[in-house]
Parts: structure tokens; sequence; C-alpha cells
């Protein structure tokens, strides 16, 4: 079987996945682009424009800022924390490569750590350099970026983690494939994190609770699947439909389908 007839396979079993297995989808999809490439770790992140011009000239990130993340190793409470605060951190103090990967906004767009899209001994002496990939051991990158429409883009990053072998432009290559003929799946996942149509990103209990709606539950069902009380359930429920701009389940659905955003 050749490769680019298992990324076709892949593309088919995310497409039948139900809406409410996204999270289910997405370690997929890290898991079977990581196999692949030979990576041990990867992540997405939720970019939003936040400013247009003439303030986005004059805004270390071009009016862009990183929103939301999904890391696949590990997935932890305490390492969500920690994507949050990188984030935050970001915010602040992009660094290099985010700078530059940002600065082309608006194309598909896809970049190893070492093959001269930025000057990587220059690299090598930042301090995001230092705080995230030699204390995190990361030995090479490959990211890749989907823009979703003008104002919202779908970022992975698939990483080497203390190894002397690098990815190559095979590699490179391959990721850009699987991920290149997905729009949908690149929609849907800045839907679930409050994006592409949301005011802002949701909270972690909006997002847990927001893939139940696009599932046939009740109310009722859904704050017995969760744990939750009726009345804490059905706040959430009006607050993910005032973020949405919708007024009905019916509405929602029609955003995950394609009918807007």
């Amino acid at each position: 079987m050749s490769l680019s007839h298992e990324i076709y396979e892949l593309w088919d079993e995310l497409a039948d996945r139900p809406l409410v297995e996204t999270r289910e989808a997405i370690d997929l999809l890290f898991r079977r682009i990581a196999g692949w490439i030979g990576a041990d770790n990867a992540f997405w992140v939720g970019v939003a424009r936040v400013k247009d011009a003439p303030d986005a000239r004059k805004d270390i990130l071009h009016g862009w800022r990183l929103r939301a993340a999904e890391r696949w190793i590990p997935r932890t409470e305490e390492n969500q924390e920690f994507i949050r605060k990188v984030l935050a951190h970001m915010e602040r103090d992009p660094g290099m490569s985010t700078r530059k990967i940002i600065s082309e906004s608006g194309r598909f767009r896809s970049y190893r750590l070492r093959d001269g899209f930025i000057d990587f001994e220059a690299f090598r002496r930042t301090p995001q350099y230092q705080m995230y990939f030699q204390q995190g051991g990361i030995t090479d990158r490959i990211w890749c970026v989907f823009p979703v429409n003008p104002d919202a883009e779908s970022l992975f990053c698939f990483d080497r983690i203390r190894r002397r072998s690098r990815f190559t432009l095979e590699h490179e290559q391959l990721v850009a494939q699987a991920l290149r003929g997905i729009k949908w799946f690149h929609r849907q996942l800045l839907l679930n994190h409050g994006l592409l149509v949301g005011n802002a990103p949701l909270s972690p209990a909006h997002r847990r609770l927001l893939p139940q709606l696009l599932s046939e539950k009740t109310e009722k069902e859904i704050a017995a699947t969760l744990g939750l009380t009726r009345a804490t359930t059905h706040k959430y429920v009006t607050d993910i439909f005032r973020s949405f701009n919708v007024s009905s389940r019916a509405g929602l659905m029609s955003l995950w389908m394609g009918g807007g955003g």
C-alpha cells in the first residue's frame, strides 16, 4: 500500500468520526502522521487575527495571536496549563520562528527547523530556543499552517526529541500532503476552541461540554455524562450559543457542517 493511499484512508477515518469525538480524531491524526515521519510529539495551535491595519503594522505579530492549543504527549491538565503559559509568553516575546511563520500568513505553508527559513545559529542564541527547544530536548521540528479564512489559521507542529537524525524534505512534504486536503478538519478544530466565528476562546469547561451538544443527547443526559447539575449545564449551553451567535443546537450544528463562518 502506498503512503498516499494511507493518507486517503486517514482522511476517510477522520471524516467518519462523529462530531462528538473531536479529541479522538486529533489524537488519531497526531499518532498517524507522527508514525509516518518518526516524530516523538506533536501539537496544534489555533491562530486568530485580533488587529487590522494600521494597528497590525505596528504589532509584534502583525495583528495575530496564538489563541488555543492541543498537545499530543503528554495530555494532562498540568501540561495544558503549561501550554496556556507558553501561549501567554509568546504574545509578549514570540521569538524568531513564530514571527517568521506569522509574517507569511494567508497561504498554506510548511517549514523545517533546519532548512534555512530562519538563521538557525542566531535562533540557538535566543531565549525562545533555550527555554522551549533546548530544555525540552527538541532537536528538530516541522511546522505546517493551514489558513482557514483571512482571520484564522490552523498550525500543526511535529517534533523530534533528543535525536540525532533530522526531518527530511520528504517528511515535510508528507506532513503538508496529509494536512493540505482536510480544510473541514482544520475548521472544526478552530470551532471546537471557540475560534473562527466565536467571540473569544472557550474555557476548558465549555470545551468539555461543546462536543456533547453536537450529539443527540438531551441537556439532562449531558449533565449526567459530565457530572454537572442541570442548571450549570443549561448555563454553559447558553454561554456557548451566545459565543457562536446562534440560538439553537441546529444553528450550532450548521456551523460544524459548513453552514457559516
